[in-house]
């Protein structure tokens, strides 16, 4: 029976970014040796054929002048790469790597001797390639060597710059979705806390009309259009003018409830309800007015709503008569107006302000809770929108 076998899987890893770089470094040095003396062999070849047209092809010399400078630059290179030496100052490893070599090639020149690299008829004392112009090739390769080592350096420099602001990129953008989605989290908490605190005291106002068909089906449909806005799929900012809109639909149940003890006024400036806010930021307001405006305040209840724009800010204030009470923290009673400052650090900024001012008026206490945003807030698109046409 035939069998099958499935191939083993690739396991292998690729080297390290260090080890990469490493040996690409290694590549180009073996390519610039190999260049760089072949050509400074052509030129010296060419310029001793030229100078002794009668004198047979110098390969022999010509080679060996090649070949020994090969070595020796090779031997150079590795005493480069010594873990010892690397770790020398710049100037003082360049020097003594350039003094080597200068002696390296002197050495080289007098084993070598005129004898060998004498040409033929002559007794040596003439040398194809006299010392001096070695040592200007030795000079000219560690000038070469060095620069493009300097160039590797400073490119090694550059990508591990850039390989850390990557890095930092990549940790800044994963903090960032963290704190997003976090932020998400939050506001979809605190609309929570909005939604069901205002639906149970709808339904104690519906219960107190009980008795009245009519004012039950006026009551219902008003919740019903109430609920439909508060319980839509809201967008982050949205013109007030839907809140307003709503308002009054919330305070006509309201109205049921309470009958001629509350005493109800809206009123908002040409500019305000185009500006942009988070949906449902009065409501809680007006909850709240309601709530302990009803326990602390003289009969009627009095509760306004006032929004305007001045300065490029929008200020919506939200006063009921009655006196302030202070947040319980066993009760939390505070939760609506704790959870609107949240809602506006988040989707506005940290200029974005709610704060209760206890006052005195002709008519005797009452408390005001003022909400101040800007219209454009920083970094967001602008907060008001455009006349209609």
């Amino acid at each position: 029976m035939p069998s099958s076998s499935l191939a083993p899987l690739d396991t292998a890893t690729p080297p390290p970014p260090a080890q990469r770089v490493s040996s690409g470094r290694e590549t180009s040095f073996w390519v610039f040796q190999v260049l760089f003396w072949l050509g400074i062999g052509l030129v010296v070849f060419d310029r001793v054929s030229a100078r002794r047209p009668e004198a047979p092809p110098p390969w022999i010399p010509v080679a060996l002048l090649v070949v020994s400078s090969f070595v020796i630059s090779s031997l150079a290179h590795r005493l480069a790469r010594l873990p010892s030496l690397q770790e020398w100052p710049r100037p003082q490893r360049w020097a003594f790597i350039g003094i080597v070599m200068l002696i390296a090639t002197a050495g080289a020149f007098t084993v070598l001797g005129n004898g060998l690299m004498g040409w033929q008829g002559e007794t040596g004392t003439r040398p194809i390639v006299p010392l001096v112009p070695r040592l200007v090739a030795a000079c000219m390769w560690c000038a070469i060597y060095f620069g493009l080592d300097t160039i590797n350096d400073l490119r090694e420099v550059e990508m591990a710059k850039m390989r850390a602001e990557a890095a930092a990129g990549a940790a800044t953008n994963r903090a960032l979705e963290a704190v997003s989605l976090a932020q998400q989290h939050e506001l979809r908490q605190l609309q929570a806390q909005v939604n069901p605190h205002f639906l149970f005291n709808s339904l104690n106002a519906v219960a107190a009309i009980k008795d009245d068909p009519e004012a039950v089906e006026q009551v219902t449909q008003d919740l019903a259009d109430y609920l439909r806005f508060a319980l839509r799929d809201a967008g982050t900012l949205e013109p007030l003018s839907r809140e307003l809109r709503a308002l009054v639909k919330y305070l006509s149940v309201q109205k049921r409830r309470f009958g001629s003890n509350l005493d109800c006024r809206i009123t908002a400036d040409t500019a305000a309800p185009r500006v942009l806010v988070p949906p449902m930021m009065i409501q809680p307001l007006l909850e709240n007015a309601l709530h302990y405006g009803a326990k602390t305040s003289a009969m009627p209840l009095r509760v306004t709503v006032r929004a305007h724009v001045h300065d490029g800010w929008l200020q919506v204030a939200v006063a009921n008569s009655g006196q302030w009470v202070p947040p319980d923290p066993a009760r939390s009673p505070n939760t609506g107006i704790h959870s609107l400052r949240r809602r506006l650090k988040l989707l506005i900024d940290e200029t974005a302000t709610v704060d209760a001012e206890p006052e005195s008026d002709n008519d005797g206490d009452c408390v005001r809770v003022v909400i101040r945003l800007p219209v454009t807030p920083k970094g967001r698109p602008a907060g008001v929108l455009p006349d209609p046409a």
